[in-house]
């Protein structure tokens, strides 16, 4: 178990928000405001529960089988499911696609709930805590904002709360602005401590990473480029210790443990995580689930009773960036003959299981890869988070989510440099990029560029929510991935370029009016 309990998940527990649909004047009314530390986290406890709940099923989903990192296949009719996975693989998703809606409610239910808090907050006595608490929520709202620009493009900003109006489309760009400013509100306010107590909440850092994020994607999101203004953020976060911070960040030396069962504030590399515990924080952490083959559960400690999915995996050309045998990154793949940690060969009947990267579908309609032992073995698997010995029945792991770490900014301020920014520190794009080679291992490069870069960061981040993001940003959205080892032939091949962005779900555009729906939907 991890020696840290959440303190606001368990201020949740105690206060009895959990249940999402209570409006917050249920706990705190104009007699009665939160005063103590404890008090706070109880009212905002609600938005990182619903954080929680979708960043590591659907909203995974949406960032990753659109790209060349993941697949999802059937045997048979396993894993079919309507074909929505398939969709998602092929872009061919509309707007009755079930995820596409889910993550869509998931992003404004947790606008809504930062709304209601910042309503129910601003009459409270003013107090160093009511500041800061008001600045994270206000940065939790724009995470859940930036999520929404991201998906989806011109997106509504939603009224302030207790206004019922409707809200219409805005701009993209507006929208990115909006962000920005809602940020840039919110920082003086910030912690910048690094610590347990910060572990799992906006800080400062994880503040000027959301910018640093927005300000990359500013040619996509607004228009024109933000490069230097990234920049900027970037090297407050790289130099935390001498901006402020009482440590610093920095790369972690064994790459695993990022993601292993028992990550946390511990972890050097983390600025902002979602944290999962099977007892505190249950719910939705699976990724290690659904791509182990049911015959290594052995070496995850993993009871045969408990299932697992044996449905998620890598395109073979992904899969073959990883070319270095000394590159530690190299630990997340489950590919080629399996053995028990005793030695002995994983036996499949009279089958020594070969998880072969190339995948060749029976029946490339279905995405189904047949379900014969050497049919079932095919396709290499992400195992970045590790598979959790200690599921139970729901198979809930106890690995947080990290969505902000910091060789993520390391490979960003490099990429901005090559892309016109000046930085003032005078560091290169090389040096940067050789920084988190050499700590993974692999040989330095003797020169960087975009192309090289993007195999990179695919090398550095993947199955990390950010490949699609990358993809349009470096214009590989639109190409041609996934060979059916069958054909030869690429599976995914639409250039539409509308769906750089999601459609807005059906039953949003039924239930208000005020919105037109994406171009090309």
């Amino acid at each position: 178990m991890k020696k840290i309990i959440y303190t606001l998940l368990l201020a949740v527990l105690a206060f009895g928000c959990t249940d999402l649909d209570l409006p917050i004047e249920s706990s705190y009314t104009s007699d009665i405001f939160p005063t103590t530390e404890s008090e706070f986290a109880a009212v905002t406890g609600p938005v990182y529960v619903q954080l929680r709940d979708n960043i590591a099923i659907d909203y995974y989903y949406l960032q990753e089988l659109t790209t060349d990192e993941a697949v999802l296949t059937a045997r048979g009719a396993d894993y079919y499911d309507g074909g929505r996975y398939i969709q998602l693989n092929l872009h061919t998703w509309d707007e009755t696609h079930p995820h596409i809606s889910g993550v869509w409610s998931w992003t404004y239910r947790g606008i809504s709930l930062c709304g209601e808090i910042l309503s129910a907050l601003s009459l409270a006595p003013d107090s160093d805590f009511k500041n800061r608490t008001i600045a994270e929520m206000k940065t939790m709202r724009a995470l859940f904002y930036f999520f929404a620009l991201d998906l989806y493009g011109n997106v509504p900003i939603s009224p302030e709360y207790g206004n019922l109006e409707l809200p219409a489309n805005s701009p993209r760009a507006a929208v990115y602005e909006y962000i920005k400013s809602e940020i840039n509100e919110a920082l003086p306010f910030l912690s910048k401590e690094i610590s347990t107590a910060t572990y799992g909440k906006p800080t400062f850092w994880m503040a000027h990473a959301l910018l640093a994020k927005l300000y990359m994607n500013a040619e996509v999101y607004a228009g024109a480029p933000a490069y230097q203004e990234a920049i900027t953020s970037l090297n407050l976060i790289l130099n935390a210790a001498s901006n402020g911070g009482n440590t610093s960040f920095d790369l972690e030396p064994d790459f695993m443990k990022i993601f292993d069962v028992d990550n946390g504030p511990q972890i050097k590399e983390c600025i902002f995580a979602v944290p999962f515990d099977q007892n505190f924080a249950a719910n939705g952490m699976r990724l290690g689930r659904f791509p182990l083959h049911p015959l290594l559960r052995e070496n995850y400690g993993l009871p045969t009773t408990i299932s697992v999915g044996n449905c998620l995996h890598t395109w073979a050309d992904f899969y073959y960036l990883f070319q270095e045998a000394e590159d530690v990154r190299r630990q997340i793949w489950l590919a080629g003959p399996q053995y028990y940690k005793d030695g002995r060969p994983v036996m499949d009947g009279t089958y020594h299981v070969n998880l072969n990267p190339e995948i060749a579908f029976v029946n490339i309609e279905t995405f189904d890869r047949g379900r014969s032992p050497q049919q079932i073995a095919q396709g290499a698997r992400n195992v970045k988070y590790t598979p959790d010995g200690t599921w139970t029945s729901n198979r809930d792991s106890r690995n947080d989510f990290v969505l902000f770490r910091y060789a993520d900014f390391v490979l960003l301020k490099a990429e901005a440099i090559l892309r016109g920014g000046s930085d003032p520190l005078g560091q290169s794009p090389l040096e940067l990029v050789n920084q988190v080679r050499t700590i993974r291992k692999a040989s330095p490069f003797t020169a960087v560029n975009l192309d090289n870069l993007y195999e990179e960061r695919g090398r550095e981040m993947a199955g990390e929510t950010w490949r699609r993001n990358d993809q349009i940003r470096f214009g590989k959205w639109e190409a041609a991935w996934g060979r059916d080892a069958a054909t030869g032939l690429p599976v995914k091949t639409n250039q539409d370029t509308y769906r750089r962005v999601f459609p807005i779900p059906l039953g949003e555009l039924a239930s208000n009016p005020k919105l037109n729906q994406n171009s090309g939907y």
